[in-house]
């Protein structure tokens, strides 16, 4: 896990918002946003929910996989993240 990609992946209030929520629950990128339109975010697009949670992925935050009944949906992968400022590391759990 890259201490960069993961500081700018959670440099933003939306992305951490899809955090919490499918730290709930798996769901899909249409699920996401029509919970993040209930949490009243002002999102319009589903390509910017899948890009929030793309860049999520890359980061490593963050793991896709493929549920028979609802598609490609994403969960949290990483509940706790230690960065140690001293040494520019990352330990997650």
């Amino acid at each position: 896990m890259e201490i960069d990609k993961v500081i700018s992946a959670l440099n933003s209030n939306m992305r951490r918002e899809v955090l919490k929520i499918i730290s709930e629950e798996p769901m899909t990128v249409i699920q996401v946003l029509e919970e993040l339109k209930r949490r009243k975010f002002e999102v319009k697009y589903r390509e910017t929910v899948y890009r929030a949670l793309e860049k999520l992925l890359d980061a490593g935050l963050v793991e896709k996989y493929y549920d028979m009944e609802r598609g490609l949906c994403y969960r949290i992968k990483v509940k706790l993240i230690t960065i140690d400022l001293s040494k520019s590391t990352i330990e997650n759990r």
